[in-house]
């Protein structure tokens, strides 16, 4: 045994394997290059010493781009196989085995060159030279290298290229031999197996043709098919389909096609003979229908329609009854070809002679058809039979049933053989609105979702007459869907009308439930907005004491009197807002209709959700009259803004989270006319305001403007919540609230955003300014801070539009001494720890420390959870003011 040669094995023993099929057609000898000739002599050290040394070139070689299945297949089985070789005896045994086996196979691998070989002469005389290369390429699939071949074919005389064929070489039909069958069927089985359908059934569904196909037919599609099979990438698929491509031509094109089909009639009887057992034993004779059936059966495993007949006849003969409509028919010894016998007569008609050397029947005269001939035998499909299907493809597409179209075009494709370019144009076309109907769905389940009706039927119509057919998510149909919307506006519609001979709860009751039915019901809209417009009196316009009625489903009978500094808004003023939020004001007249909203309201009522392995993102549309669109971005956790999409809806679906995380935040933009609104955030970054008692309002004293507990007066404050969820104080430039004192004015910190990983670290201590850089003790466990800094108001995340953010690592911070922030005065700044996982920056969705540099230069470090702040000077580090409660962390500059 020589020494183990990585290359030479791959080159040898892999390659050989792996053009067989895989471990399964070869033996432990010839996996683990052992000779079969010194199994008895080696020892059991020298075996399995070979065995580790291949098995170690397995693992090297598992990715290799050719070998990598066979190699993976081998290591799977490479217990199973080793242990063949374990010992002396196991071994002798096995080699045994394994000569035989061998002797055999390398019989089957000439034969089909030696079939072919066969054929040649017997229809030329010789090997004409143009036949030579197909012979060489036929030997080389089967692992026959060039000296074999030549070895192989020296004893038949060679002809010159384009030897005319004998004129007796069609006399007589030459049978396909089963071995051939059984090997072209295996191929086809592995062929579906890899492309994941079902396989062909014959070689003539292969190729896309008819059994009743002529010749050149067969020629034009087959040479097609291989030359598109050579532009493949080299893999099994390929070297399947060569090795099926090769087998057509000898047993289509070279061969006689008449003799494939009847070497399929004994598998299609194998295949068919249970079948018609069981209809036998149930009905005690064989039904037309389930004659036809099995006719049916037998034509899709690839006979021809007179054969599959006749194999149908004999097998309900061989069980003991007549076919259908008993009378005489072809004997299935000798299936007729098409055009004759069986075939021409159906279940009755009559038989032809039997006799010649290929077993079939051959029909005399000058009227005999031959599939080089056709004579009564139907006519193969023409151009124009593909064309007036492809007619009707463009008539069903133009009548707005793309589905409809696209069978016409596969029918078309079928009958053609292959995809023309007529073809191919329509079914892209048809696949573009395929394509733009399901966006158009994505679009109606939206408007489904919210229970906006009547966008519904608008959006219905318009998809009608362009995909009629096409389902939509679910397998909703079009139909049911307009039923669906029509029946929820009638009930909408009859609740309107009630409401508007009701008056007082129940008119609203009404209302409302009309709105519930169909959020986008214009007259329920107005009626539910009535109310409320005429109940703003002078008492609410001024913000005192008196108070509004609002009909809605947010309505609120006390008077909320705004904070007196706030985070800048988009609202307009109560004059013009409409008096319900979240639903459209009265329609604008024409003329500013036509100019177009000088500004757009953001959207309400952010909210986000996980739906499956999705993110849902829903909003109420804004209050600005008009069609709006929303365009809606995704905020990372490195502060960087992802587009969602654009959309007229008010919900849509992000796929693009990992399931595993938290929800990240999100900003919705309206849009009407190209004017679009300033974003709207979740989590909002303007928290919830609730009213609170006095003593809160300013720093430490209750002023005249102060209220008790549940006033709603003019002095009274409403505060924003901190990050820990209390209120938080602090002052804006020096100025006193309204009814407090100087030096401490309110200011409003946003709630948190979304819990992350780096939110487990604890808060940043010790904020200072040194320098003029803002300096801090970092928390254990942080390497990186996102600090954030912006002028108006203090920042709601690491990253917001309108706000400069910069990630400073531990290093950069000792290299700079601290943060040096923007000259902009005053201006709030927030740092938000960050952690890596996975690779990945993940930022804390709360701040691990604020601060607030006002004109003065004085710095106020806001603690979580806080009522107030600790003001600090730029120099000297003495506390200039504090406000009532405690605040936390100390300043010096």
């Amino acid at each position: 045994m020589l020494p183990f040669d990585s290359n030479d094995y791959r080159s040898r023993v892999l390659a050989a394997v792996h053009a067989r099929g895989g471990a399964e057609q070869s033996d432990p000898f010839e996996i683990y290059d052992i000779p079969i000739e010194e199994a008895a002599r080696l020892g059991d050290a020298e075996v399995w010493a070979r065995i580790d040394e291949v098995w170690a070139f397995w693992q090297r070689s598992r990715d290799h781009p050719r070998y990598r299945g066979v190699i993976i297949a081998l290591l799977g089985l490479h217990g199973e196989l080793s242990a063949a070789l374990r010992t002396t005896a196991a071994r002798t045994e096995l080699a045994g085995r394994v000569a035989a086996a061998r002797t055999a196979r390398d019989g089957e691998r000439f034969a089909e060159l030696d079939a072919a070989v066969r054929r040649l002469v017997s229809r030329f005389g010789g090997l004409p030279e143009d036949k030579i290369a197909g012979l060489r390429a036929l030997a080389a699939t089967h692992g026959i290298d060039d000296a074999a071949f030549e070895l192989r074919i020296r004893r038949h005389r060679r002809l010159p290229a384009g030897t005319a064929e004998r004129a007796t070489a069609t006399s007589a039909r030459r049978p396909v031999s089963a071995e051939v069958i059984r090997q072209v069927r295996a191929d086809l089985d592995e062929l579906g197996r890899i492309v994941g359908t079902t396989p062909p059934r014959s070689l003539f569904d292969l190729l896309g043709v008819t059994p009743e196909s002529s010749r050149e037919e067969i020629r034009a599609v087959r040479d097609a098919a291989a030359a598109r099979n050579r532009e493949r990438r080299p893999d099994r698929r390929r070297a399947l389909l060569d090795d099926l491509l090769t087998a057509a031509r000898a047993l289509l094109v070279d061969g006689d096609p008449e003799a494939y089909l009847d070497a399929l009639v004994e598998p299609v009887k194998a295949v068919l003979r249970p079948r018609v057992a069981t209809a036998v034993l149930i009905e005690d004779r064989l039904l037309a229908t389930a004659a036809a059936e099995l006719v049916a059966q037998a034509v899709a495993e690839g006979l021809d329609q007179g054969r599959a007949r006749a194999v149908v006849a004999d097998l309900a003969r061989e069980h003991g009854v007549e076919p259908p409509e008993t009378g005489r028919l072809t004997s299935p010894s000798h299936p007729s070809r098409p055009g004759s016998g069986a075939a021409q007569g159906g279940w009755t008609g009559g038989g032809p002679a039997t006799g010649g050397s290929g077993g079939a029947a051959e029909t005399t005269g000058s009227d005999a058809p031959t599939r080089d001939r056709p004579a009564s035998r139907p006519v193969p499909a023409r151009a124009s039979d593909w064309q007036a299907l492809l007619s009707r493809a463009r008539a069903e597409l133009r009548a707005g049933r793309p589905i409809a179209a696209s069978g016409e075009i596969a029918r078309a494709r079928e009958l053609a053989g292959e995809t023309l370019p007529p073809i191919r144009a329509l079914d892209d076309e048809v696949e573009r609105v395929i394509r733009d109907a399901g966006e158009r769905w994505q679009a109606i389940v939206a408007e489904l979702t919210a229970n906006r009706h009547r966008a519904v039927l608008g959006l219905l119509e318009a998809l009608a007459p362009l995909a009629a057919d096409v389902p939509g998510p679910g397998g909703r149909l079009l139909e049911e869907v307009r039923a669906l919307a029509l029946d929820q506006c009638a009930q909408a519609d009859e609740l309107v009308r009630r409401a508007r001979t009701s008056v007082g709860p129940d008119r609203v009751r009404l209302v409302r439930a009309a709105v519930a039915l169909v959020a986008d019901h214009e007259e329920a809209l107005a009626l539910l907005a009535e109310p409320a417009a005429g109940a703003a009196g002078p008492g609410a316009a001024s913000g005192g004491t008196g108070s509004a009625t609002t009909v809605g489903p947010r309505a609120d009978t006390s008077a909320r009197p705004a904070p007196s500094t706030e985070r800048p808004s988009t609202e307009r003023p109560a004059a013009e807002r409409p008096a319900v939020e979240g639903l459209p004001a009265q329609p604008q007249s024409a003329e500013t209709a036509a100019a177009g909203p000088a500004s757009v309201e953001p959207p309400t009522g952010v909210a986000a959700r996980w739906d499956g392995s999705s993110v849902v993102i829903s909003w109420r549309r804004t209050v600005t009259p008009g069609d709006a669109s929303y365009r809606i971005r995704r905020i990372t956790a490195d502060g960087k803004a992802r587009a969602v999409g654009v959309t007229p809806a008010t919900v849509i679906e992000d796929g693009g989270v990992f399931r595993g995380s938290s929800i990240p935040e999100y900003e919705v933009i309206a849009g009407i006319g190209g004017v679009w609104s300033k974003p709207a955030r979740w989590p909002d970054p303007a928290g919830t305001a609730d009213p609170v008692g006095a003593g809160t309002a300013g720093a430490g004293a209750a002023g005249p403007g102060a209220a008790g507990p549940g006033a709603a007066g003019p002095g009274a404050a409403e505060q924003p919540r901190s990050e820990s969820g209390g209120s938080t104080l602090g002052p804006v430039d020096g100025a006193p609230p309204e009814g407090g004192q100087a030096g401490a004015a309110a200011f409003e910190v946003p709630p948190p955003g979304p819990r992350t990983a780096a939110d487990e670290i604890g808060p940043a201590s010790d904020l200072r300014m040194e320098g003029g850089r803002l300096c801090w003790t970092w928390p254990a466990g942080c390497t990186e801070m996102m600090v954030t800094a912006r002028a108006d108001l203090p920042p709601a995340g690491a990253q917001e539009l309108g706000a400069t953010t910069r990630k400073i690592t531990n290093t950069r911070y000792d290299i700079d001494g601290g943060f040096l922030p923007p000259d902009v005065r005053p201006l709030h700044v927030a740092l938000f720890a960050c952690v890596r996982e996975r690779g990945e920056l993940v930022v804390a969705g709360a701040a691990a420390g604020r601060v607030l540099i006002d004109a003065t230069g004085c710095l106020t470090v806001v603690g979580p959870g806080s009522a107030a702040a600790v003001r600090t000077a730029p120099a000297g580090g003495g506390v200039v003011g504090a406000g009532s409660g405690s605040g936390s962390g100390s300043g010096a500059g």
